[in-house]
C-alpha cells in the first residue's frame, strides 16, 4: 500500500518533468536548426514550426530578408490549427503592419495566445524556452491588449532577459535597447557597455534589427565614438536585408549627402524599397527627392516623421519596444521598386559587416503545400456599408484564405458607392498598384479624391503625392 502511494506522486513528477522538457526544448530545437530543417518540419504541419518560421521571416532571422508575405501564410496555418504562437505571430505580423485596422488584430491573436486554455505559452516559457519568453516580452509592451492585459515593462524586461540568456537575437536587441537606455521601471540598471557588446554580438548573426540599432549608436555616440561612415554601414546591412526604417535611413543619407556626395537616385532608390512596409512615409520621401532631383523646393507637408540621422542632437530615446520593424498597408506611388538589394553588395567605399563570412542565400524554397483554408463567404447584399468595406478587406489581406481581389474590388466598390471613405481609398490603391485592375493612375485619383472629400486623411495625403508625382 505505501510503495502505491510513493509510486503515484512519482509518476506525476515523472510527467511534470518531461513536459516541461518538451516546453523548454521546443523553442531552442529550432533556434538551433537549419533554415531547410524548419522549413520542412512547417510544411509537415509540425505547428510550432509554423509559427517560428513566421517568425524567422518577420525578423529576418537564419539569413533570410525580412519578408512578411512569406511570413503570414505560416503564421495562419498554425494560428489556424490553435497553436499559441501561431496566434503570437499572426499578433506580431498585423503589429509590423500598423494602423488601426490592424490593432484589432493584434489585441484578438495576443491575447488568444496568452489565453491559451492550457497556458501552454505561459508554462513553456516558465520551462526556459526562449521563443515563448520573448513572445511574452512583446505582449506586456503591446497597448493593444489594454485593458484586459496591462502592459508591465518590468515583467517584458525579465522575459526579455530570459530570452536573450537562451540567445535568441530578437530578445538581444530588444534587451540591449533596455541596458543602453534608462527605461523607467524596467527594474534594469543602464549599462552602455554591456548593450553594445549585445547588439556587436547579434549583429554577427547578421539579424537585420541588430544592425539598425548598432548604426543608431554610432551616429548618436551612444556607447561608441560617433562615426557616420561605420552609422551607414550598419543602416545599409540592414536595409539591404529588408528592413524598412533601415531603408528611409540610407535614403536620407545618399539624399543629403551626409556621408560623400548626395546620390539622390540611390535614395530614390532605398525609399522605393521601404514602401510595402512604411508606406506613407516612404512615399513622402520620394516626393521629398524627386522634388530635388528637379530642382525644385520640398513641397509643404511633404516630410514626414520619418526615423532619420538628421537630427543627431534631439536626445530623444528610442521607446521600448520600437514598432516592429515591418509595416504593410496600401497604397504605392511610385512605379514597380527595382530588385532588392544584395546583403553583400553595399557601396565600394565603405567597409561591409559581412566580409569574411559572406551570406550565400540558397534557391526560393518551394511554397507550403499544406492544404488551404476554406474560403471567404459572399456576403449579401443586405449587409452595412462597414461589414461590406470589412469583408471586402479580408479578401483583399487574404485573412483566414488567400487574397482574392476579385472578390474584395466589387465589395469595395458597393461599399464606397454607398457612401464609404475608406473603401473608396482603398479602390484608389488598387488601381494605383494594378491589383485586381490594370493600372490606371487617372482613376486612383479620381477615387482617392472621392475619399478625402469624404474625410479620410490618409486618402487627402495620397491625393496630395500623387498630384505631385503626376505632374513631373
Amino acid at each position: 500500500m505505501k510503495m502505491g502511494f510513493f509510486r503515484i506522486p512519482l509518476y506525476f513528477l515523472c510527467i511534470i518533468a518531461l513536459n516541461q522538457a518538451l516546453y523548454a526544448t521546443s523553442g531552442a530545437k529550432w533556434m538551433a536548426s537549419s533554415y531547410e530543417d524548419l522549413r520542412n518540419a512547417a510544411e509537415a504541419n509540425d505547428f510550432y514550426a509554423q509559427g517560428f518560421l513566421a517568425l524567422v521571416h518577420a525578423h529576418g532571422d537564419k539569413g533570410k530578408d525580412i519578408t512578411v508575405e512569406v511570413a503570414l501564410p505560416f503564421a495562419r496555418r498554425s494560428a489556424l490549427a490553435g497553436h499559441w504562437l501561431g496566434y503570437f505571430a499572426e499578433g506580431f505580423l498585423a503589429r509590423m503592419r500598423g494602423g488601426e485596422g490592424n490593432a484589432q488584430e493584434v489585441r484578438e491573436f495576443y491575447l488568444k495566445a496568452f489565453r491559451d486554455p492550457d497556458g501552454r505559452m505561459i508554462k513553456a516559457a516558465a520551462s526556459g524556452d526562449p521563443v515563448a519568453a520573448y513572445a511574452l516580452a512583446e505582449i506586456f509592451t503591446s497597448d493593444e491588449v489594454r485593458p484586459d492585459l496591462v502592459p508591465s515593462v518590468e515583467l517584458a524586461g525579465r522575459h526579455y532577459s530570459v530570452s536573450a540568456a537562451g540567445g535568441y537575437g530578437p530578445a538581444k536587441v530588444q534587451f540591449s535597447l533596455l541596458k543602453t537606455n534608462a527605461i523607467r521601471d524596467s527594474g534594469i540598471t543602464k549599462d552602455l557597455g554591456g548593450g553594445i557588446a549585445l547588439l556587436e554580438e547579434t549583429v554577427r548573426t547578421h539579424l537585420p534589427s541588430a544592425h539598425f540599432y548598432l548604426g543608431r549608436a554610432y551616429f548618436k555616440g551612444i556607447g561608441v565614438q560617433r562615426d557616420k561612415e561605420m552609422a551607414l554601414v550598419h543602416f545599409q546591412a540592414a536595409a539591404d536585408r529588408g528592413h524598412a526604417v533601415s531603408q528611409l535611413t540610407v535614403a536620407d543619407f545618399y539624399a543629403h549627402g551626409l556621408v560623400g556626395q548626395p546620390k539622390v537616385d540611390l535614395a530614390l532608390r532605398y525609399a522605393r524599397l521601404a514602401i510595402g512596409q512604411q508606406e506613407t512615409k516612404a512615399l513622402a520621401k520620394i516626393a521629398e527627392y524627386e522634388s530635388l532631383l528637379a530642382g525644385k523646393a520640398v513641397p509643404a507637408g511633404l516630410r514626414p516623421d520619418v526615423p532619420s540621422p538628421l537630427d543627431p542632437s534631439s536626445g530623444a530615446e528610442v521607446p521600448l519596444p520600437p514598432p516592429p520593424s515591418v509595416p504593410p498597408s496600401p497604397p504605392a506611388l511610385s512605379p514597380d521598386p527595382p530588385p532588392p538589394f544584395s546583403a553583400t553588395r553595399l557601396t565600394p567605399d565603405l567597409p561591409s559587416p559581412y566580409e569574411g563570412a559572406p551570406i550565400v542565400n540558397p534557391p526560393p524554397a518551394p511554397r507550403p503545400t499544406l492544404p488551404e483554408p476554406p474560403p471567404l463567404p459572399v456576403p449579401s447584399a443586405t449587409g452595412s456599408t462597414e461589414e461590406t468595406r470589412e469583408l471586402a478587406k479580408k479578401h483583399y489581406f487574404g485573412r483566414g484564405s488567400v487574397p482574392d481581389y476579385g472578390k474584395s474590388l466589387p465589395l469595395f466598390t458597393q461599399s464606397a458607392n454607398a457612401g464609404d471613405a475608406e473603401a473608396a481609398r482603398y479602390l484608389g490603391i488598387m488601381y494605383l498598384r494594378g491589383k485586381g485592375v490594370p493600372k490606371d493612375n487617372a482613376k486612383a485619383l479620381e477615387w482617392f479624391t472621392l475619399a478625402s472629400d469624404r474625410g479620410d486623411a490618409l486618402a487627402g495625403k495620397n491625393v496630395q503625392m500623387l498630384k505631385s508625382l503626376l505632374l513631373k
